[in-house]
């Protein structure tokens, strides 16, 4: 849908225009799940919200909401990364452009068209798959003169610059964490829709492990949602024999999910077992009790993202169109944040 306005979301919802203002732009005064709403909302149809004057130069942030695995929508995330694009943009001279896209947007010669009149692109990769390949290299083909970074992905850094988190050793720090404070018996909260990041947070989860010569960890498959991974959390417990000294989850919405699911059966956290998350989003501080965590930089992803477009762009590089320009990958480094969801055992 072309033209979508957050004021005809707001009705689609029930909300008001400014609640669904807030929630678009990443703003605090409304809860999680609305904002998660909204954003969900936003992307399904295609909404597009412009920030630059006619004339100027502009960055285009671009979240993109795959078929089957749409991990961004149940999490903040992808705010944060955006206010950290339009402030350093701001700071370097460019207006700002948001768009919402769904799978086979790509194709589509309008959006296309759109695209590449910015100058350069920051591009959400937090749900790419390999099966969404073929349609980024369509996009690919059709940037001829426009820079592209991806940021919260390497899957494409053969192709394009990209900026990630160094989620194998931030979760690697989450074990050796847990280990260092004296459990043994853990359990890996593991997110169904299995994406890079994932993949790269089990392995350092793991390894962390292994390293320790402790067992490796009981994996509790649940799906990313809330309230499905309260299901499928609560499911699991019902039939579990032994209960895991220790919960890391592959992100604080799983973690969530958990202790709500704990309390719910008298257990409590962390007296009966001790809860670990991934990304440290503003849920964290609101949880009885906050939530221990690995903290990711995830304005400062959104400025280095354009740190990058910007020197591209003053080269008048754009490297997936060109031969002989190497490609950046950088990697930001996370920081563990103990509050008071993880204890040692018998305390």
């Amino acid at each position: 849908m072309q033209g979508v306005t957050a004021k005809q979301i707001a009705e689609l919802l029930g909300l008001s225009p400014s609640a669904v203002s807030l929630a678009l732009n990443g703003k605090p005064g409304v809860s999680e799940a609305t904002r998660a709403m909204v954003l969900s909302t936003a992307a399904r149809m295609g909404y597009t919200r412009l920030e630059a004057s006619p004339g100027s130069k502009t960055i285009c942030f671009v979240r993109y909401a795959g078929t089957t695995i749409q991990i961004a929508e149940h999490t903040t995330f992808a705010s944060f990364v955006l206010q950290g694009v339009e402030a350093r943009a701001t700071e370097l001279g460019y207006g700002t452009q948001v768009r919402y896209l769904n799978a086979g947007d790509m194709f589509n010669p309008q959006i296309l068209e759109s695209l590449s009149s910015s100058n350069g692109i920051v591009f959400l990769g937090t749900d790419l798959t390999q099966a969404q390949l073929p349609e980024l290299e369509h996009l690919l083909a059709a940037l001829e003169k426009t820079p592209l970074v991806v940021v919260d992905s390497s899957l494409l850094c053969r192709r394009a610059d990209c900026v990630i988190n160094d989620g194998f050793g931030g979760a690697k720090a989450a074990g050796e964490y847990l280990l260092a404070r004296g459990h043994r018996r853990m359990g890996y909260i593991q997110a169904r829709q299995r994406i890079r990041n994932f993949l790269d947070r089990e392995a350092g989860f793991r390894e962390a492990l292994a390293e320790a010569g402790a067992a490796a960890p009981v994996v509790i498959p649940v799906d990313i949602s809330s309230e499905g991974a309260f299901r499928d959390f609560d499911a699991w417990l019902k039939g579990a024999a032994c209960l895991p000294q220790a919960l890391f989850a592959e992100n604080d919405v799983l973690a969530a999910a958990a202790i709500r699911v704990l309390k719910k059966h008298g257990l409590g956290v962390p007296e009966d077992v001790s809860v670990m998350g991934f990304d440290d989003v503003p849920v964290c501080q609101m949880l009885d009790p906050p939530l221990t965590t690995v903290h990711a930089y995830k304005e400062e992803l959104g400025a280095v993202a354009v740190d990058h477009l910007d020197r591209r762009v003053r080269r008048g590089e754009v490297p997936h169109a060109m031969t002989g320009v190497g490609l950046l990958k950088t990697s930001l480094s996370m920081t563990l944040i103990p509050r008071y969801s993880v204890s040692s055992p018998g305390d």
